[in-house]
């Protein structure tokens, strides 16, 4: 199919986009060849500023994703705080689950507004800058440079793929249906998060009585916003998002591709998180055996003191065998009651609480990331089509591209 050159104030719409109307396309170059009565400039590649702001997903999906897991972490702790004020625990057990719950809540506050913020971010699609046209034409050159045709696309740095649409109509109906779809990609992204960190962080309430039910909770909630934030590249995009963008550049090259969405039930990261529990429980279990020689092991700290100050080589000896004894002794009483806590009922229940929980919130993640590849693949699909059936362009057509 014949393409037409590109003249600037072409409509240019971007995958990437929550804006409803098209931007354009202009050269700040000085151009010397121009077309028609208007002497507009026929573009090349090195043409890449767009006319107004496109408003970018993916700023806006990091930041809401984070404050909206955040947010779920909250309603979490809050329900530990209850649990723990509940079982009767200590004043400085109470005050820590609080403290958390406080912090978590003013960390979705302050992430929410930054998402906000990320909406309106002015000269965000300047970033095409530094991006890079595709399926230009290779032989015919505007002053030194590749001629832009109608399928050329362009990648911006930051993650959207921007492509030219020739009918302005036909622009501004594929702004409507991009704008809307990435609107609702937006809010699956939302309640997936919320719901991951509500179901992450509200298991830890199952039966919490303890500092140490506490001391999970805070765990828990630092693993999941560390597996969040290191989960996106230098662009905020995840890997679905980048499974997405990968999608895209495919398709509008006219290649095959599969948008696979990314996530699975069973993670690696739920062996980690279950060592952590079971480190928490013998941690749990040690501090109440270290507790109940509590007197003997005052006596061999005062007796070690004083060897260090008055003792000879006969009573040091006496001490250090004394206090091997001593260390062997407490140290399996320390195993033994370990290993009888890990195992005990309500213990295991709380893993397996934990392991299920986990399970639910992985499946949550992966079939909201289904449902949003699906509006991807939509929208995709119609900017592919909108590129073989443009009315629009100038009379003068490219050939032996």
């Amino acid at each position: 199919m014949a393409q037409s050159y590109i003249p600037a104030g072409t409509d240019v719409i971007c995958t990437e986009m929550l804006s409803t109307l098209p931007s354009q396309i202009v050269t700040e170059r000085d151009a010397k060849v121009l077309y028609g009565k208007e002497n507009k400039a026929l573009l090349n590649i090195c043409d890449k500023k767009l006319t107004c702001q496109l408003k970018c997903r993916i700023k806006v999906s990091y930041y809401e994703g984070l404050g909206s897991l955040l947010l779920g972490l909250t309603l979490g702790a809050a329900a530990v705080t209850f649990s723990v004020i509940t079982f009767g625990a200590g004043t400085a057990v109470v005050a820590a689950a609080v403290i958390t719950t406080g912090a978590l809540g003013g960390a979705a506050i302050f992430y929410s507004n930054k998402a906000d913020d990320c909406r309106q971010a002015p000269h965000e699609c300047d970033s095409t800058k530094g991006g890079t046209w595709e399926l230009f034409h290779r032989k015919v050159y505007i002053e030194k440079a590749n001629a832009l045709l109608e399928r050329s696309f362009l990648t911006c740095q930051k993650g959207g793929i921007v492509s030219l649409v020739m009918s302005h109509e036909k622009a501004l109906e594929l702004s409507k249906k991009i704008s809307d779809s990435n609107k609702k990609i937006l809010e699956l992204n939302l309640y997936s998060n919320a719901l991951q960190g509500l179901i992450g962080s509200g298991a830890n309430a199952f039966k919490a009585s303890s500092g140490w039910d506490v001391a999970g909770l805070i765990i828990g909630s630092g693993l999941a916003v560390y597996d969040y934030v290191s989960g996106a590249d230098e662009n905020y995009r995840n890997k679905n998002m980048q499974n997405q963008h990968e999608y895209a550049r495919k398709i509008l090259k006219g290649e095959q591709a599969e948008l696979e969405a990314d996530g699975s039930i069973l993670k690696p990261e739920m062996g980690r998180d279950a060592g952590v529990s079971g480190v928490l429980t013998a941690g749990e279990a040690s501090v109440g055996v270290i507790g109940s020689n509590g007197e003997v092991l005052k006596t061999l700290g005062r007796w070690g003191a004083e060897e260090v100050s008055q003792g000879n080589n006969v009573s040091r000896a006496f001490w250090r065998v004394f206090a091997g004894r001593t260390a062997k002794n407490v140290g399996k009483q320390m195993v033994s009651k370990s290993i009888k806590d890990i195992i005990d009922k309500t213990n295991l229940q709380k893993l397996g609480v934990g392991v299920v929980a986990s399970m639910i919130s992985n499946s949550i993640e992966l079939g909201m990331n289904k449902e949003e590849n699906d509006l991807y693949k939509e929208f995709i699909d119609k900017i592919n089509d909108a590129r073989g059936e443009s009315k629009g362009g100038i009379n003068i057509k490219a050939v032996g591209q």
